[in-house]
């Protein structure tokens, strides 16, 4: 696919004539003429610029239900704290929720911060585009929300982590959201990078960090996983579909269907606020016409339209390219409905079982390592001490 480029031009003070070829997609290639003006000197820097949400999802604290520990744990985690840095990762599956968490935590205490700014690190070339954007933005280059520099990245990207070491700055919050990707030892991927190599120099400020890897050693690591209190599951029906729920004994059990995953609710909430089928249609419709009900069903706008079909469609083909016996043992483990299951309940007779299931069960290292890519995605949950448990 190749994106279009236009051209957006800069007018006003030392940077008149600032060109720049842009697009509202992913950047290819891009074009920027920069005349040889000074930038500001560090002593000029401003380092209050409150809550810059630019791009995140737009969520609405209606829309937002439960979650109070989990809050409360970042909120106590990232309090700016002079002399020392805060990493935090939040991680789970896929469509649990963490960005609206973090937003939500943002907007309920991001006044404790001299500046928020929220970064999309989905990839390398993103999450640069973003950093460029916040360099520009506290050296006060007026741009475009949609504005990326390939060229002269490299530059404001060095920028902008100067900003972010400055001695005097050391009461910001970054969030980077969707870091998905990330390089590790026995993860073979092409797209995957270090995300520390974007953070400031100094050991200073807040850096918050959404991910589905549970494997981000050098943050502390924040757990999300799936409500337990069907009354929150109900609320997220009742508050997307604009419908009682007290009324109806079917939405309930819809609720339990759905086994607490935040945009599996949030999509039944929505597709139902559209449709004037009830919740135990919707029901039927989800047990016995998934592929018609993904096909044609449209996501939140805060999960940015998402489907929970597309959303877990991502995690399983990074597990297929990564090792597509572990894909198959995830449609195995589907199959069995989410039930307890460790090496020894597999190895049995295994003379007549396909290629990958014997590949997966030749030893307990190489199940293990199968499981290991599935929790790698946040897809299946590890006991302590029985490393081998879905």
């Amino acid at each position: 696919m190749t994106a279009a480029n236009s051209t957006a031009t800069f007018t006003g003070g030392n940077y008149r004539g600032f060109q720049l070829a842009y697009n509202a997609g992913s950047v290819y290639n891009t074009i920027i003429h920069v005349p040889q003006v000074p930038l500001p000197s560090i002593a000029t820097y401003n380092y209050d610029f409150g809550v810059r949400l630019r791009d995140a999802p737009q969520v609405d604290e209606d829309h937002f239900i439960g979650r109070d520990h989990e809050r409360e744990q970042l909120e106590a985690w990232l309090t700016p704290c002079p002399g020392r840095q805060n990493i935090v990762a939040l991680y789970g599956m896929a469509g649990i929720g963490k960005t609206q968490l973090g937003i939500h935590m943002i907007r309920r205490s991001g006044s404790r911060y001299s500046s928020v700014y929220w970064l999309n690190a989905k990839d390398e070339n993103t999450l640069k585009a973003g950093l460029a954007v916040l360099a520009m933005e506290v050296i006060g280059i007026s741009a475009s929300s949609t504005l990326t520099d390939a060229h002269k990245e490299e530059q404001l990207v060095q920028e902008a982590r100067q900003w972010l070491s400055q001695q005097d700055n050391d009461r910001w919050l970054i969030v980077y959201d969707n870091y998905d990707n990330p390089r590790l030892p026995g993860i073979d991927s092409a797209t995957g990078y270090d995300i520390r190599a974007y953070f400031p120099s100094r050991a200073q400020g807040s850096i918050l960090i959404t991910t589905r890897s549970p494997r981000l050693a050098f943050a502390k690591q924040l757990p999300l996983k799936k409500l337990k209190d069907v009354e929150q599951s109900l609320a997220i029906l009742a508050t997307r579909s604009g419908r009682k729920v007290d009324e109806d004994n079917s939405a309930e059990r819809l609720a339990r269907r759905l086994d607490g995953l935040p945009l599996a609710l949030a999509t039944a909430g929505v597709y139902l606020s559209q449709s004037a089928d009830s919740f135990d249609e919707y029901f039927k419709l989800y047990d016995g016409s998934w592929n018609e009900l993904s096909q044609y069903s449209s996501g939140p706008v805060d999960y940015e339209q998402r489907t929970l079909y597309s959303t877990w469609n991502v995690s399983f083909q990074e597990v297929q390219n990564q090792d597509p016996a572990a894909a198959e043992l995830l449609k195995l483990i589907a199959y069995l409905d989410n039930q307890d299951l460790w090496y020894g309940l597999f190895y049995e007779d295994v003379s007549n079982a396909p290629a990958w299931w014997i590949e997966v069960l030749k030893s307990r290292a190489r199940f293990n390592r199968a499981m290991s890519t599935l929790h790698n995605y946040s897809l299946l949950e590890s006991d302590v001490g029985s490393p081998s448990t879905a």
